[in-house]
């Protein structure tokens, strides 16, 4: 996707043959299918602005589609016509009831030129504001075994249950064969083959979750690795939490990082830290477990052996 998306490469596309109405003018679009839109960004379908996108610029100068600048730098011409994309600020053109509106280059409300068109919008009934988030879904199923197994049993009726309480957690089998070859948890009998709650035969789900499902909050069972009533100790967290440090590398920043942060806020809106909490004010001490981590230290990126970096 990265590829895909840089501004450097060829832009390539095929006409579909069709066109949307813009409903505030009336106009027809020409419907392009591009390779530099993707499916992930947004609703996946965009309304190119070549005069003021440098890809939608390259795109449209590569297949000779119409440049129409609806932003115009302070100062130029009446009918300018950029030779590159303009991204900055400006007062809008071409736009009907909105020129000369002004535009500060900003992105969503902060730009007073989009938020005067949003509420337009709105208040014709034709559109409304939406906020798209570009957090993708965390794929955590893996075919192998060094990793929690997946709670999930297949019954023979085709539905899925899950585990029931009382037989949590599933603890991964110690005999399992690793053969380098397939899902070995998939090749072990014993693990697969269960029961139901109805008592019938039944198969567990093999795959086991990302590694990250456990180190993510390996901070938090490292106060207690022996306790076996909860997460983890609610006495040492309220004495020990939040880290003092973190030690990491630029690679953790989107990975680890990310997915300690999420699980610390996910365990504080389950109320896993209400007990710790309550322990830490009867101490007289106020503990903010909104993150988990005081202070991180970037120790840069390792590139190759040790002291080879």
């Amino acid at each position: 996707e990265l590829e895909r998306i840089g501004e450097e490469r060829e832009k390539t596309g095929v006409f579909t043959g069709g066109c949307a109405i813009n409903p505030v003018n009336g106009e027809k679009i020409p419907i392009w299918i591009a390779d530099y839109v993707l499916i992930t960004y947004g609703t996946g379908a965009i309304m190119a602005v070549p005069a003021h996108d440098e890809r939608d610029y390259a795109f449209a100068k590569q297949f000779g589609l119409e440049i129409r600048p609806v932003i115009k730098p302070e100062g130029a011409a009446d009918g300018y016509i950029d030779e590159a994309a303009w991204t900055g600020e400006g007062y809008m053109i071409n736009s009907g009831r909105f020129n000369g509106t002004f535009s500060n280059g900003d992105k969503g409300r902060k730009n007073p030129a989009i938020s005067a068109v949003i509420d337009w919008l709105e208040a014709q009934g034709i559109g409304k504001e939406a906020v798209n988030y570009r957090l993708r879904d965390w794929l955590i199923s893996r075919q192998r075994y060094w990793g929690s197994p997946i709670p999930m049993i297949f019954r023979e009726d085709g539905t899925i249950e899950t585990v029931p309480d009382d037989q949590l957690p599933v603890e991964l089998p110690h005999d399992v064969k690793i053969t380098g070859v397939g899902n070995p948890l998939a090749a072990h009998p014993s693990f697969v083959n269960t029961i139901d709650s109805q008592g019938k035969p039944a198969k567990r789900e093999t795959d086991t979750m990302d590694t990250f499902m456990c180190s993510s909050w390996y901070h938090l069972r490292y106060l207690s690795p022996q306790y076996d009533k909860a997460p983890f100790d609610p006495e040492e967290a309220a004495y020990w939490l939040p880290v003092d440090v973190y030690t990491g590398g630029a690679e953790h920043a989107t990975m680890h990082l990310l997915y300690a942060r999420w699980f610390n806020k996910a365990l504080r809106d389950l109320g896993v830290f209400d007990d710790a909490i309550r322990i830490a004010k009867e101490h007289g001490r106020d503990l903010n477990v909104d993150e988990p981590y005081l202070l991180l230290r970037n120790q840069g990126q390792i590139l190759g052996e040790e002291r080879k970096g």
